[in-house]
């Protein structure tokens, strides 16, 4: 299956809105099982962007599907990137 990655970052209307967001932002999440993804490993993270999930998806079409579904709960936003192992990226280019 093809991998992916998922930036997330807390939507700033939305940390207005609910002084508690966990429940928010978990149900968020939930959405990667409901779409039949495959999360292999959800990080909380300093910077830019306070989520990365790494996860597997059947197709391209899953992935924006499950990055549209979150987007519009209007809790996280999110940026997505098809990504490849290094090893199969190397045989590409050579």
């Amino acid at each position: 299956m093809p991998s992916f990655i998922m930036a997330m970052t807390i939507n700033p209307s939305a940390k207005k809105m609910h002084p508690d967001l966990s429940h928010q932002i978990d149900e968020s999440l939930e959405l990667f099982s409901k779409n039949e993804v495959k999360l292999e490993d959800l990080f909380a993270t300093l910077g830019r962007y306070d989520y990365l999930a790494i996860f597997e998806a059947v197709d391209q079409a899953v992935a924006f599907k499950v990055a549209s579904e979150i987007n519009r709960k209007g809790i996280l936003e999110t940026e997505t990137w098809p990504v490849i192992p290094y090893e199969d990226f190397l045989r590409l280019i050579k």
